[in-house]
């Protein structure tokens, strides 16, 4: 079993899901009593957009072993992939209940309810990614190039990001319209840091400067390839897989 699931990982790196997946499949018949064999089936299924057998194997990965961060997380991207985003929420949040240090399941956390609406809540979700993704030493070489790739990273990195820019962007302007100017820029910086084209592309500017004008101040006359300052000390969007030290793969 051990060779079948290690050729099933190797697969999963590189990308190729359907061979991964009949490698993983072999291995749950040889030890249905394997979660992790099970979380790997899962998300591969999910990849196929094999949806209902990727919740199936998921669940008995889940039912295997309940505490299994891993799984849970893997029930969340599984989600996403469908575009579940308040199911996919619920998931990422048993994993982060189960791991709160975990960076990208609270990035993606994050994702979900901005898609499921909850701004409040998503916002806190990125905060905590942020601030996790400064305390996350770098790895050694010679680990990083056995690590796995995440798959938020490598196949969803750009259209994920872009959904994160524009949660963070939608806060912004909710803020500015409620008044809380400082808050909006500290918010807008962050989607700029993420999406710098989106960010200058959204009504974010002509707001703030039409907000100005009628509270009588001076018009802003920021040029539009930078972002608003607020000081060199913002934080840093969370980037890159997770620690490579928590486990070999992503899903």
């Amino acid at each position: 079993m051990t060779e079948r699931f290690d050729l099933g990982v190797a697969y999963f790196l590189r990308q190729e899901y359907e061979a991964a997946a009949r490698e993983f499949l072999v291995a749950v018949k040889d030890r249905p009593d394997d979660g992790k064999a099970w979380s790997f089936y899962g998300i591969c299924l999910a990849h196929l957009s094999r949806g209902a057998e990727a919740e199936a194997a998921l669940a008995r990965a889940i039912a295997l072993a309940p505490a299994n961060e891993e799984a849970w997380f893997h029930l969340g991207v599984a989600r996403s992939l469908r575009e579940e985003w308040g199911d996919a929420a619920s998931a990422y949040r048993r994993a982060v209940a189960l791991d709160p240090a975990d960076m990208v399941a609270w990035h993606r956390l994050g994702v979900a309810l901005a898609e499921s609406g909850d701004e409040p809540a998503a916002a806190v979700a990125f905060e905590r990614a942020l601030v996790l993704s400064r305390e996350v030493p770098a790895a050694p070489a010679s680990v990083r190039a056995e690590a796995a790739s995440d798959d938020h990273v490598e196949e969803a990195g750009a259209r994920e990001g872009a959904r994160e820019a524009k949660s963070w962007i939608e806060l912004a302007l909710s803020l500015l319209s409620l008044g809380e100017e400082e808050e909006a820029v500290a918010a807008y910086e962050r989607a700029y840091t993420l999406d710098p084209e989106r960010a200058q592309r959204s009504l974010f500017r002509p707001m703030l400067h039409l907000l100005t004008a009628v509270e009588g101040g001076p018009a802003s006359d920021l040029p539009e390839d930078r972002p608003l300052p607020l000081g060199d000390d913002r934080p840093e969007a969370p980037e890159g897989p997770r620690r490579p030290d928590r486990r070999p793969e992503i899903g």
